[in-house]
């Protein structure tokens, strides 16, 4: 622990010009790890990552460390405290870990150049920065990612090395594009939170303000991916809202860009939007609503349309969606459609045109279907008998078909196709 006589605290900001460290080469940003070295301090307590200094006394946090003979063990225990409340991450993080041994390097008797990405922070009286790591996007040739200072790491403890590769962790996340760090303000924000006693009973709001204070995207509610922000640019990004009701449960949010939504029946089915580039209006998957318990309500499809096997007994088909709409057990009971088919052996029915829709049995057999207004175009529009001879839409006038659990029509409305608000 720092004694308060280290204090007051003098305060300091970084600027300048990038700095490379010699032995890496390339044009690319180096992002790194800073250790506090104080002299005057017991041997075991000279070296202390910066995060956990100024969650203790900049966030005024309690902290909660753990001590261990193995720091990649404590490291663990830290990710898992990720893995209820944001289990995406966790796993994220562990997939890192995995390949830390091979991406690591340590470099003894080398002093490295400090990498101005700090942003404001503060210092004890008399002590001084060190570069513990050193952080590049791409891997050198040789497939090295981290650069540690061995001097500094074999002075530290297990604790505060397991807090030095945790921040290195953070901040590979925050390098994706969708993050777009440009100071390490919001992956020590980040991590001095992890390791503080706030972590033990935070609540899903409380986690997602955090999340959006420190800049980083992604976050869970409810078995879903979603967005907190468009990624962009500092000045130019825009933040997504994220609503709760009054037990904490999100009601409304932005989905990623990569997600699962489930389709009839409750059949899991992959969502791929493609890159914040790639993906025009800058909403991520699009925007969802939840019941008050936390189950799927409604899913307004952005960046592009979810495919859909439409099947019964005795019928088979597809549709292409654009909205959603779950009940309150979570399960899909209406799709607007941009096109779909469906062919029985009495029937084939076909539209190419936004304006339709389906619903369905809860088991998920299409349960009525209407091919929107479009039925008098006989080549994008139509339902024709077994013969393929009648065009039965447009002699009926009819749009609207009720079907049987088997697939069968047992009623046709003349009714245009109604889609909830």
């Amino acid at each position: 622990m720092i004694k308060k006589s280290l204090l007051p605290l003098i305060l300091f900001s970084f600027a300048g010009s990038l700095a490379h460290a010699g032995f890496i080469g390339g044009d690319e940003k180096g992002n790194g790890g800073s250790v506090i070295y104080c002299e005057n301090r017991f041997e075991s307590q000279r070296y202390e990552v910066l995060d956990l200094f100024e969650a203790r006394e900049i966030q005024t946090f309690e902290m909660d460390v753990i001590e261990g003979i193995e720091y990649k063990k404590i490291l663990r225990e830290m990710i898992a405290r990720l893995a209820d409340i944001n289990p995406t991450r966790a796993s994220l993080y562990y997939s890192f870990l995995e390949t830390f041994d091979r991406e690591a390097l340590f470099l003894k008797g080398t002093e490295f150049t400090d990498i101005p990405d700090r942003g404001w922070g503060a210092l004890p009286k008399g002590c001084t920065l060190v570069q513990g790591a050193v952080q590049y996007k791409r891997p050198s040739i040789k497939g090295h990612r981290y650069y540690f200072n061995k001097d500094v790491w074999d002075r530290m403890t297990n604790t505060q090395r397991s807090a030095l590769v945790l921040h290195e962790f953070i901040y590979r996340e925050g390098l994706q594009p969708e993050n777009n760090f440009q100071t390490s303000n919001g992956v020590r924000l980040m991590n001095g939170f992890l390791h503080s006693t706030m972590m033990r009973d935070v609540t899903l709001p409380q986690y997602i303000d955090l999340l959006q204070r420190s800049g980083l995207q992604l976050a869970d509610a409810n078995g879903y991916h979603i967005l907190l922000h468009s990624g962009q640019e500092a000045g130019r990004g825009q933040s997504y809202r994220v609503a709760f009701n009054d037990m904490g449960i999100v009601t409304l949010a932005t989905l990623a860009r990569s997600f699962y939504l489930y389709g009839p029946g409750g059949r899991p089915m992959p969502v791929h939007c493609g890159t914040a580039q790639e993906n025009a209006p800058e909403r991520g998957g699009g925007v969802i609503t939840f019941w008050p318990s936390g189950k799927v309500k409604h899913i307004l499809m952005s960046c592009t349309s979810a495919g859909f096997v439409l099947r019964s007994k005795e019928a088979i088909g597809q549709a292409t969606a654009s909205e959603l709409i779950y009940n309150e057990q979570g399960l899909l009971s209406q799709i607007k459609t941009l096109q779909l088919e469906l062919n029985h052996v009495d029937y084939s029915l076909r539209s190419t045109r936004p304006g339709g829709y389906v619903t369905f049995y809860q088991s998920g057999e299409p349960s009525q279907v209407c091919i929107g207004n479009y039925y008098a175009d006989h080549q994008r529009s139509w339902i024709r008998d077994s013969t393929g001879e009648g065009v039965i839409v447009a002699q009926s006038g009819h749009d609207t078909f009720g079907l049987a659990l088997d697939g069968r029509i047992y009623e046709s409305l003349k009714s245009r196709c109604g889609f909830p608000q």
